[in-house]
């Protein structure tokens, strides 16, 4: 039976493996690709060496080949590679996405939000460094022949030329200096080291309508939503057809979609679905929004091991980022604040939600969809600060003497307690409570389809696919997040060595 270590290890591998698979198709399947820095060429041409030596050791590690203690620090390097991971596959995407914009000015906007060292040659040579400490110290026979390929690509790495000119660091905003009287209205950015514009008095005013927005965008930046939901899409795997449909049909649900404003708590234990319910909820409302007049959908993943997804102002941002970049009318909102605060407003929790919520109340907007998937993966003290704000926004009191436009689904689990006092009081769809016969139709469409990707992979029987679906259907005792974590882990065993593989998986998810 696999150890707490080993599964956490097979889950982080199987995620970096499965963004490192989507980087290099994107990258191949990219029309304007020519046009990108050579190191975007070189490095994905060095991603499949990544793959092989992490599909070795998950190979091993699924085995049992690694006792605990090696997994703890197995688990320490590739924690660490897959955070440079994440963002070599975020410039990937940014870089490869069909646009009218070029791929170059994508790739160049992303990394500037980044910062140094963060340029797709150098999180390549350091995915590379610790693929190369993973070989040296946990590597396998099948490592080994691969560890003369890791050092020639770091130290191909080393010698391409910058993909990012190192001037572009600094261009972010203007010194500008009036010498005369009069007023003068400028946007300013970050230090910049270039040109000095002098005007000799009277009125002046710099700066187009662009260039505010990007300078405000950049700076509210920390992630991207879409983004974070397609990585949760490539981890946890696509939306099994016919599943999550059931909550169309619940009668809370259709009030909530009906009503002009509020909000709508969807709980339920680990395991129970809850992220696919949320990117259910995401697709068909952003279509819902598509076909109303003036409505918006935007949506927010927490993730407790992201830092730039955990707190209350991250949430905030991330909301207020995309009502920007959906009505770029909306920066009326923000000049105010950020003439006087500058650079401090983005770190202040009160200026974000004043700003927040005096967007979410433009008339602009007929309905503003949202889904915040994962609250109780905020940190707590944080948490309780939006929990408060928005039992003051949804009160009746304030609600029908206020222009809100939002309708918020909030998605997480029933603790810390700081949830289930706050939220109590709304709508609520509890998931550990639903109909079974519902819980288990769409558990039976999940385990048909894990087990048939199974045996397309490894070509099982009909005696062995009817074997492992029982399995799957008893021991996970109604989680799908168990069907997931063991379908993944028994990709890598052949058809005669699944019975015994099966065997070391406990039941339940909280064993597992």
């Amino acid at each position: 039976m696999l150890g707490a270590e080993a599964v956490a290890v097979l889950g982080v591998i199987s995620s970096i493996v499965s963004i490192v698979t989507g980087a290099k198709q994107v990258f191949d399947a990219a029309t304007d690709a020519q046009g990108l820095p050579k190191a975007f060429r070189e490095v994905a041409g060095r991603l499949p060496i990544v793959q092989s030596i992490l599909d070795s050791i998950r190979q091993h590690v699924g085995r049992g080949d690694f006792d605990e203690e090696a997994c703890k620090g197995l688990k320490n390097v590739v924690e660490a590679c897959e955070e440079k991971t994440k963002k070599l596959g975020d410039l990937f995407h940014k870089a490869s996405s069909t646009s009218k914009e070029s791929g170059l000015k994508r790739y160049y906007r992303a990394v500037r939000v980044y910062g140094r060292g963060n340029e797709v040659e150098s999180l390549m040579k350091g995915i590379l460094e610790d693929i190369q400490l993973l070989a040296f110290e946990h590597g396998t026979t099948e490592t080994k022949d691969l560890e003369g390929q890791v050092v020639q690509a770091i130290q191909d790495m080393s010698t391409l030329p910058p993909s990012v000119p190192e001037h572009l660091f600094d261009e972010t905003g203007f010194i500008i200096t009036n010498s005369g009287s009069g007023t003068q209205n400028n946007i300013q950015g970050k230090q910049y080291n270039g040109p000095v514009y002098k005007s000799a008095g009277g009125s002046m005013s710099f700066g187009s309508i662009e260039d505010k927005a990007e300078t405000y965008l950049s700076a509210l930046f920390l992630t991207d939503p879409r983004d974070d939901r397609e990585h949760l899409i490539q981890v946890k795997g696509a939306r099994v057809d016919g599943t999550c449909e059931r909550i169309k049909s619940n009668q809370l649900y259709k009030s909530w979609l009906c009503s002009r404003s509020q909000l709508l708590w969807l709980s339920g234990g680990p395991g129970k679905g809850k992220t696919m319910l949320s990117i259910f909820l995401a697709e068909e409302l952003k279509r819902t929004a598509e076909y109303s007049p003036n409505a918006l959908f935007i949506q927010y993943y927490c993730d407790s091991k992201d830092e730039k997804r955990n707190t209350a102002i991250d949430v905030v941002r991330g909301l207020v980022l995309q009502l920007l970049q959906a009505y770029p009318k909306l920066f009326d909102h923000i000049l105010p604040s950020f003439n006087i605060q500058r650079q401090s407003l983005f770190s202040s929790f009160e200026s974000l939600w004043r700003i927040f919520q005096s967007m979410i109340c433009d008339p602009i907007f007929g309905t503003v969809y949202c889904v915040l998937d994962g609250l109780d993966e905020c940190n707590e003290a944080s948490l309780e600060l939006l929990l408060k704000k928005f039992k003051v926004l949804f009160s009746v009191k304030i609600n029908e003497s206020s222009a809100c436009r939002l309708s918020l689904i909030v998605v997480s689990r029933n603790y810390p307690d700081s949830i289930s006092d706050s939220l109590s009081s709304f709508p609520h769809i509890d998931l550990d409570l639903d109909i079974d016969s519902e819980i288990n139709n769409d558990i039976h469409m999940f385990v048909e389809s894990k087990v048939e990707e199974l045996s397309t992979l490894r070509r099982y029987s009909e005696g062995l696919c009817a074997h492992v679906k029982e399995v799957f259907r008893d021991r996970a005792k109604g989680a799908f997040l168990w069907i997931g974590i063991v379908a993944r882990a028994l990709k890598i065993y052949k058809a005669s060595e699944v019975k015994n593989a099966l065997d070391r998986f406990p039941p339940g998810l909280d064993e597992l």
